[in-house]
């Protein structure tokens, strides 16, 4: 008799919530990314624009568009064989 819950040997084993696999460590790498460079590109805009809220303003333009470029790359990534 067979385990109930042992995965048979033809299906793809998925990896357990919270374990760091190549697909989120590479969503994480553009996430990274995106956040460096948006903070690069944004704060000299938002210094001119916004003096008091340079930092903040910068710091939400950058969340926000490391959470886009995690989400992309996750589901780029998972396209991939």
């Amino acid at each position: 008799m067979t385990e109930p819950f042992v995965p048979r040997p033809d299906d793809r084993v998925a990896s357990r919530p919270g374990r760091w696999t190549q697909q989120s460590a590479g969503a994480m790498f553009a996430a990274v990314a995106a956040f460096l460079l948006t903070r690069d590109v944004t704060f000299g805009f938002f210094r001119h624009t916004l003096p008091d809220w340079a930092y903040a303003a910068t710091v939400l333009a950058g969340l926000a568009v490391s959470a886009v470029a995690y989400g992309l790359a996750v589901l780029w990534l998972r396209r991939l064989p």
